[in-house]
């Protein structure tokens, strides 16, 4: 079962959510929105016009690329300070010593904070400089308006970008979040921790996990 304080820590997220103008729950919100939205789809295309959300190939992100995953969501641009460098060299880490149980099963994602110079060609510049052309990140442009309200959503200064929030977000197989992590530098064994558990949550951590109320063999 996940520790109470997850569960408080998403709750208040999705207020915030909610306060940045991406609201993801309630009836009336419910029948306006398409049935397969999620609040990762709110959170990554937001708006009435989203983004394209290219990754650092020029690969396009679709939604139904996430079903079923975990999802990790970073925030990073191509100039960034050395903090950030380091956060993306530890996720980059995490992401290749996961387990084979979980290597297809987590998606990493790093969203750019800088729309008006970070193309796709520029922060693949960026992450094969960083990581290099192997990495299981996925460095997603941008633009102003979904980059403002991100930093809404997350009650981050305007003033403060393009450095990017010191935040790792990280989404239930149901496109629900789940947990947050604000510190540097990023606790790798309790993020593969917490990654492992919630695998289990087949439905998103409000419901049974995998094995709960079976008798044991």
């Amino acid at each position: 079962m996940l520790p109470m304080s997850i569960k408080i820590i998403a709750a208040g997220f999705r207020l915030v959510l909610a306060a940045g103008c991406l609201t993801l729950s309630g009836p009336a919100e419910a029948e306006r929105a398409p049935a397969a939205r999620t609040e990762l789809d709110a959170f990554l295309w937001p708006g009435a016009e989203p983004p394209r959300r290219l990754d650092q190939h020029g690969d396009r992100l679709r939604p139904e690329s996430l079903r079923d995953r975990l999802v990790v969501v970073s925030f990073v641009h191509a100039d960034c300070t050395i903090s950030c460098a380091v956060r993306v060299l530890d996720l980059d880490k995490l992401a290749q010593a996961l387990p084979a149980s979980l290597r297809e099963r987590v998606t990493f994602l790093c969203i750019g904070t800088d729309p008006a110079r970070d193309d796709p060609a520029r922060l693949r510049a960026f992450a094969e400089g960083l990581v290099g052309k192997a990495t299981r990140l996925r460095f997603l442009d941008s633009d102003e308006a979904s980059t403002a309200a991100l930093a809404a959503a997350l009650r981050y200064p305007p003033a403060a970008l393009p450095e990017p929030p010191p935040t790792i977000l990280v989404f239930d197989r149901t496109g629900r979040m789940a947990m947050t992590y604000s510190s540097d530098p990023v606790d790798g064994p309790r993020l593969l921790q917490d990654l492992t558990v919630l695998e289990t949550f087949e439905d998103g951590i409000g419901r049974p996990a995998r094995g709960a109320g079976r008798d044991p063999a």
